[in-house]
């Protein structure tokens, strides 16, 4: 089943304070936190990578960078080479005010299949940011529907089974730089890709999990 972030989740994670809830109707204290409930910084930092498993992940996220990086992605490591950042301008994958993924967007974003179609080894956190233009209402709300349309076309790409991907629409939030001229303005206007080893990868490093 495909797994879409609604708006509620997506306005509470703007601000970065969603709490972790259970999965069932187990206690609080045994229940594993839902990803659909927790926020970017909180996501980044899960599944905590044993000592005992951290090669054999930095090295199959090192083998998966170098194969994203062929296909024209900008990529940074993050967290000593566990989690990778793909960092992608909207002009690539939008029109200008659109909503809907360019074809030539799309297909930069389609090595990325590969990711979505192992949603047992990996999770994909797609975060979308806006410039200073417009009031935080509009911000937010294009933001949110380019992160969804993401989504959307990675589970299309995963065969329309279900996918391991969190989207989130940051709006203005968190530019990366002032918006005080059209060059800055232009690089805030970003989505941000993380993708980040899961149980499945860890399994495969010999880490038993719950």
């Amino acid at each position: 089943m495909k797994r879409y972030l609604s708006s509620s989740i997506i306005a509470a994670a703007l601000v970065c304070g969603i709490v972790a809830t259970p999965l069932s109707a187990a206690s609080p204290e045994t229940a594993e936190p839902d990803a659909l409930e927790m926020s970017v910084d909180e996501n980044l930092a899960t599944p905590e990578v044993p000592k005992k498993a951290k090669t054999y992940v930095v090295t199959a996220m090192d083998q998966l960078r170098r194969h994203l990086v062929k296909n024209g992605m900008t990529i940074e490591p993050l967290r000593d080479g566990e989690v990778l950042e793909i960092t992608i301008p909207c002009s690539v994958l939008f029109a200008s005010g659109s909503l809907e993924l360019k074809k030539a967007g799309a297909e930069f974003l389609r090595p990325l299949g590969m990711v979505a179609r192992e949603p047992n080894r990996y999770k994909m956190l797609v975060t979308v940011h806006t410039d200073d233009t417009g009031d935080d209402a509009y911000a937010d709300s294009i933001s949110a529907a380019r992160a969804n349309a993401i989504d959307d076309y990675l589970w299309q790409l995963a065969g329309e089974k279900e996918t391991n991907v969190i989207p989130y629409g940051i709006g203005k939030d968190e530019p990366r730089l002032p918006n005080t001229s059209r060059t800055n303005r232009e690089a805030n206007r970003r989505a941000e890709i993380f993708i980040v080893p899961d149980d499945g990868l860890l399994e495969m490093a010999g880490v038993k999990r719950k």
